[in-house]
């Protein structure tokens, strides 16, 4: 038996599939996120002891791991944390943002790193707010991002997966060596984890062998057969992610570089760009009673479009950490059912938008993530790409990813082969063909709104 540990920013999940890759069980506990965008590691880890316990009782012989990314938090030797994890949708880092990394953000390499998303700021709040500098120095404790926690409470080894690291912003994902600039402007002194690849032996857990350590989102993408060239892989989940494999290692302005996986001499790249805080955006509706999951699902979009601004958290791409979420252009007469349908039509115009921008070219888009259940989302995105739009029968990618991992280290698979059956789906909304230049334009425009958004 296989089983797969998935950690996620809202929910984390135990799989278990058996010899022949078929699941056998699941099991789903809620992981509560604060306000400011912090977690409790220490519900965390009790949920993974918990796991760890089930997948034992389940017959588990080898197991893998997935963690949400670009979070950090800081434990001592013996495994207790030390600071709240500060997620990737943490944001208070203004009064640690001077105008010395504002102005680095532009520097034509480097500068994705010293933007406000970047997780620098959460490692830089983690180490002031925890008063963590006698600690790191004198080797008491670690400051790192969730995998290297979840890795060390399993294996007591200090170790960073590839596609974990190579977002820390200290580890450069084409050399996986440290980046010596970010260390000198920090002036932090933080002792660096060993990289490892996404596949291995990483130790015994009770029994069980823990073999895979991945990314969530670099996960789902092995799982979409999104390691290859021109397979892009969309997840809308909390928030909204558009992974676009290169292969090799590529640069393009705003977006960022990703190690897909690496596993021995193979490594494969890509770019994303992503949404914050997009499936929050429509968690947030329901909550309210403006929609049902199920009506969403089924809308067909129509009428007047009202702009809509999904970004509770801010946009990572284009740059914008000081947008929040917004409906603007309603009228005395809007109907509920076209704030709905711009709100779904807006999420398929940000995949294409991000598509184009990237000058990349699509041959094929596979959506997962629990939002992938929303018909009416996938046949608008189907109504304005150039290239057909699939989804697989399991929306858990993730889990198929690390599960793929575990799979081609018994032989029973290849790498870059995608894990599971799609279905296509297809779309002809003219609603969502028309409003995507209107859409497009305002974008365009987004900087005049900063004033606004600021003043609130």
């Amino acid at each position: 038996m296989y089983g797969v540990l998935d950690i996620g920013t809202t929910k984390i999940k135990i799989f278990v599939y058996d010899k022949e890759l078929s699941l056998r069980y699941r099991e789903t506990v809620d992981n509560v996120t604060s306000p400011d965008g912090t977690q409790d590691p220490g519900r965390i880890a009790a949920s993974i002891k918990h796991f760890l316990n089930v997948a034992r009782e389940q017959g588990v012989r080898k197991f893998g791991v997935a963690t949400y990314r670009a979070s950090v938090v800081a434990w001592d030797r013996g495994g207790r944390p030390l600071t709240p994890v500060y997620t990737w949708l943490f944001g208070r880092v203004d009064d640690l943002y001077g105008r010395r990394f504002a102005a680095l953000q532009h520097l034509p390499k480097l500068g994705i790193l010293f933007r406000k998303y970047s997780p620098l700021f959460k490692f830089l709040r983690a180490y002031r707010d925890g008063g963590l500098g006698g600690c790191l120095k004198a080797g008491t404790c670690f400051l790192w991002t969730l995998d290297g926690f979840v890795a060390y409470l399993l294996a007591r080894r200090y170790v960073s997966d590839a596609t974990n690291a190579t977002l820390s912003g200290f580890i450069h994902p084409k050399s996986f060596k440290p980046v010596p600039l970010v260390m000198e402007l920090f002036g932090v002194e933080l002792p660096l984890p060993e990289v490892v690849d996404n596949y291995g032996d990483f130790g015994n857990v009770e029994g069980m062998e823990l073999r895979a350590i991945i990314a969530d989102q670099q996960a789902a993408a092995v799982a979409e057969g999104a390691t290859n060239r021109g397979v892009v892989k969309v997840t809308l989940g909390t928030g909204l992610f558009v992974d676009m494999p290169t292969v090799q290692y590529a640069e393009r302005r705003g977006l960022v570089p990703l190690v897909l996986y690496r596993v021995g001499r193979d490594t494969r790249y890509g770019l994303e760009a992503y949404l914050p805080a997009a499936g929050h955006f429509i968690d947030g509706l329901v909550s309210l009673g403006l929609a049902t999951y199920e009506e969403l699902g089924g809308l067909d979009p129509g009428g007047e479009y009202v702009y809509v601004l999904p970004a509770p958290a801010g946009l990572q791409y284009p740059p914008a950490t000081w947008v929040r979420g917004a409906l603007m252009g309603l009228r005395l007469h809007t109907r509920r059912e076209e704030l709905l349908s711009s709100v779904v039509a807006t999420l398929s115009f940000y995949v294409r938008y991000v598509i184009e921008a990237g000058g990349y070219r699509a041959e094929r888009i596979r959506v997962d993530g629990g939002g992938s259940r929303l018909g009416s989302f996938l046949r608008c995105l189907a109504s304005v790409v150039d290239a057909p739009v699939e989804r697989p029968e399991d929306y858990e990618g993730t889990a198929r990813g690390v599960l793929s991992l575990l799979a081609y280290g018994d032989g029973l698979t290849e790498l870059g082969r995608p894990l599971g059956r799609f279905a296509q789906i297809r779309g002809e909304s003219l609603y969502c063909k028309r409003n995507y230049e209107t859409w497009l334009g305002k974008m365009k425009s987004l900087k005049n709104l900063k004033p606004f958004f600021q003043a609130a």
